[in-house]
């Protein structure tokens, strides 16, 4: 599409154009009406070229089927014009056109309306404002006429021009002297088309003379009135008008109020009278003379009201916890502007105690709207507001109330925006004082708790302050004489999604039993109200198992599950559908064994006695244990340890001293248990030894070996772990302790025989130990680990 230029280009184009045109004298456009045309009419545009060639006409853009006049000259036909259009004419490079303006000449005028500005009673300035009834689509001239009377002999008419203030508004002023008592005025106009004139109108000066605005002073408002003064030179009428603003600007317009206009005269002092109290005023005043108009409202002023103390009891409510019976959440609603009287400054609670006879009082912020306080059943709880000027009258939080018979066939219906209460009395023969219904977001009785009071006389509500894809919960109660009665309501929402959000799964349970549980869902992710959840439950082998369970309950039990490793997830439901898949858990069932509780016993016992050997065996630093044949023994009685026992008669003293046995650290006592001579030969043989001959058997001192099936052992405990039991002389024979040796020194250690433990049968030791000959204690060094191989 073309661009499309403004009328005022295209005249200048077009006038260079022709101007250019004409100069040469090559291409000439003309219109056989002019170029102001009255709209409606008809007439013809022709063109004249001076050379031949093939001639165009076009209106605006458009080319125009034309006619001929001669061989120079063609035309176009217009008709019924009703706008202003261009046209133009084109032959080879050869271009002009003409601009053709459409319009009406002047109509009628509406009658001006005029004022005299007062100044003083010597000088003034008149002012008058008229406008045309008819726009004539043309550039429109007009003028005043005014004649000022008396004059002598004569008033001489002045013509004063209007300026345009807006299309077909006109306006215009002049000075004028005290002695002038009327003017007459005549509108006059015209345009290209033609003029008009109006009729004569006569002003008498005095019916329109206006003053001026008066000046407001403001001065102290009292809680129901305000006094204001004003300064003006004309002290004759003034009215105030008044309204409530919460604007604190001077300059803002004053909302007037429906019955506020004040009337008063000649008095400098003006009282506003029946106001509130702790309000915002805005006033304004206008003046008037005795005669004339009024004058234009003068700038607006402000000013608050002082206060007064609240004269009306919140609106309070309560509500207890079930697990808390002795813990009470006491609500309560603002006060409006006009209840408070004032700028709430806070709330007070009391609680009367009658049994214990004693006050409790807690102070509340006044942004705060509840307190949870302790009460009982004989406490009174109330609750006031105060301001700067007193305290509003106590609201009584009820209490001590009878269980009535609720309200019956309580119907809920919900709507895209608002919910629907209705029910019926439950009782007609009690007399109700009303109604109360509370609703609050599910989970969030205490957090967001809100209500309405209805008369007696209503027995159904709208509850319009419920946000979307929120889920509700709430009742409805009624009052009696000492009895309440209540009603309640469950899952309520107004515009409703699918869940965003799934709850968190837990698992309990043992063997083919499980028992799942899980959270509710955060409450920007329900969507509205949770109808109910779905449960499923996925292994290798089977299909997908789903359970349904209601929205109430959020605990599941699956029994009978076969071995498997199972996959768990949860999903939540609202009207909508249901939601997304959530975290998931994993768990496996475990194949079941026939085994006898004592064979599932058994490693366990192993294990402890186990842990008891290794315990036992911690409690000595050494054990060592010598079996040594007898047969390969020298003879005791030739040690280094016998002879220091034997006197200058070859008598050996056996008696111990016990403090020979002791040092820094305590030593370990050894027995050694003899053998019997008739096993040596199964020792040897044992040990595949084929020539007894050549073991050396000495004789023994004593008759027999004694019998004993077991190794016995004997220690003081001692804590230091490389203390060694063997000769300290390594240089001479070791002694041997012999029979009657070992006898006496077990006489000294009877008092430590309850530490002696019986270890090991003898017959643990399959294969004896054998030494060869010449072998003495000090060379002797066992190695007694391989004892225990066998029982690890």
């Amino acid at each position: 599409m073309a661009p499309k230029f403004p009328t005022w280009c295209v005249r200048i184009v077009t006038a260079l154009v022709v101007h250019w045109s004409t100069g040469s004298e090559t291409c000439k456009i003309w219109s056989s009406a002019g170029e102001v045309v009255k709209r409606g009419s008809s007439f013809r545009i022709f063109c004249t070229f001076s050379s031949t060639c093939e001639m165009a006409m076009y209106l605006g853009k458009d080319l125009r089927q034309h006619k001929r006049l001669n061989s120079s000259t063609v035309y176009i036909d217009a008709v019924n014009i009703t706008n202003s259009a261009t046209y133009r004419c084109q032959c080879k490079v050869e271009l002009c056109g003409v601009d053709i303006r459409a319009g009406y000449p002047p109509g009628a005028h509406g009658a001006p309306t005029c004022i005299k500005n007062y100044i003083d009673k010597q000088i003034g300035f008149v002012e008058c404002r008229w406008k045309s009834l008819t726009d004539t689509y043309l550039h429109t001239h007009s003028t005043l006429r005014v004649t000022s009377l008396p004059k002598k002999p004569k008033g001489i008419p002045e013509n004063h021009p209007g300026s345009r203030e807006d299309p077909g508004s006109f306006r215009t002023n002049w000075k004028v002297e005290g002695s002038v008592q009327m003017i007459s005025v005549v509108v006059l106009a015209h345009n290209e088309l033609g003029q008009a004139e109006s009729g004569t109108y006569n002003f008498t000066l005095s019916d329109i003379v206006k003053p001026s605005p008066p000046v407001l002073n403001l001065v102290e408002c009292s809680s129901r009135s305000c006094n204001i003064t004003w300064r003006h030179s004309l002290k004759d009428h003034l009215q105030v008008q008044y309204g409530v603003t919460d604007l604190m600007g001077a300059e803002e317009e004053c909302i007037p109020h429906p019955d506020s206009d004040w009337l008063s005269s000649s008095s400098e002092l003006t009282s506003v009278l029946s106001l509130e109290p702790s309000r915002r005023y805005c006033f304004r005043a206008r003046a008037k003379l005795n005669t004339g108009l009024w004058s234009d409202w003068s700038r607006p002023v402000q000013n608050r009201t002082q206060e007064e103390a609240p004269n009306k009891e919140l609106d309070i409510w309560f509500a207890r916890a079930t697990s808390q019976p002795n813990m009470l959440t006491v609500y309560w609603k603002s006060l409006n502007e006009s209840e408070a009287r004032g700028r709430v400054l806070g709330y007070v609670v009391h609680i009367n105690d009658d049994h214990m006879k004693n006050r409790t009082t807690h102070n509340v912020s006044a942004n705060d709207a509840r307190l949870a306080v302790q009460s009982c059943e004989r406490c009174l709880v109330t609750v006031s507001a105060y301001n700067s000027k007193g305290s509003s009258p106590p609201a009584r939080v009820p209490s001590l109330f009878k269980t009535a018979q609720p309200p019956q066939e309580l119907r809920v219906t919900e709507s895209k925006d608002k919910v629907s209460l209705s029910w019926s009395k439950a009782d007609p023969t009690l007399q109700s004082t009303g109604y109360l219904v509370e609703w609050y977001l599910q989970d969030q009785q205490f957090e967001k708790l809100q209500w309405m009071r209805l008369s007696s006389a209503e027995s159904q509500a709208v509850i319009t302050e419920i946000d979307p894809y929120e889920c509700y919960d709430g009742a409805v109660y009624v009052f009696y004489k000492n009895a309440l009665g209540k009603a309640s309501f469950t899952g309520v929402n107004t515009l409703v999604s699918v869940p965003t959000g799934a709850p968190s799964v837990n698992r309990d349970g043992e063997g083919h039993e499980v028992t799942l549980t899980w959270t509710q869902i955060r409450l920007q992710q329900r969507g509205g109200c949770v109808r109910n959840y779905t449960v499923h439950v996925t292994n290798n082998k089977d299909p997908e198992r789903m359970y349904h369970v209601p929205a109430s309950e959020r605990q599941y039990t699956i029994d009978n599950l076969p071995p498997d490793t199972y996959i768990v997830w949860v999903t939540a439901w609202t009207e909508q559908g249901e939601g997304p898949r959530g975290e998931t858990i994993k768990f496996i069932i475990q194949q079941e064994t026939n085994l006898s509780p004592w064979l599932l016993l058994a490693p366990i016992v192993i294990i402890t006695l186990l842990l008891f050997l290794f315990k036992l065996l911690a409690r000595w630093k050494r054990l060592k244990m010598i079996i040594i044949s007898l047969k390969d023994v020298p003879d005791p009685s030739n040690s280094k340890w016998a002879k220091s026992f034997t006197d200058n008669k070859g008598k050996m003293d056996l008696h111990v001293n016990p403090s020979d046995f002791t040092s820094e650290e305590e030593e370990d006592i050894v027995k050694f248990l003899e053998i019997q001579k008739e096993n040596d030969e199964d020792f040897v043989q044992h040990e595949g030894l084929t020539d007894a001959s050549s073991v050396h058997r000495p004789d023994w001192d004593s008759g027999t070996v004694p019998q004993t099936p077991y190794l016995k052992s004997c220690s003081h405990t001692s804590d230091s772990s490389h203390y060694t039991h063997s000769s300290q002389d390594t240089g001479t024979t070791a002694g041997y302790i012999t029979s009657q040796a070992e006898q006496s020194v077990l006489e000294e250690g009877q008092e430590e025989e309850e530490e002696c433990i019986d270890f090991y049968p003898s017959n643990v030791f399959d294969e004896p130990i054998v030494f060869g000959g010449g072998l003495t204690l000090d060379a002797v060094k066992i190695d007694c680990r391989n004892l225990w191989e066998n029982d690890c």
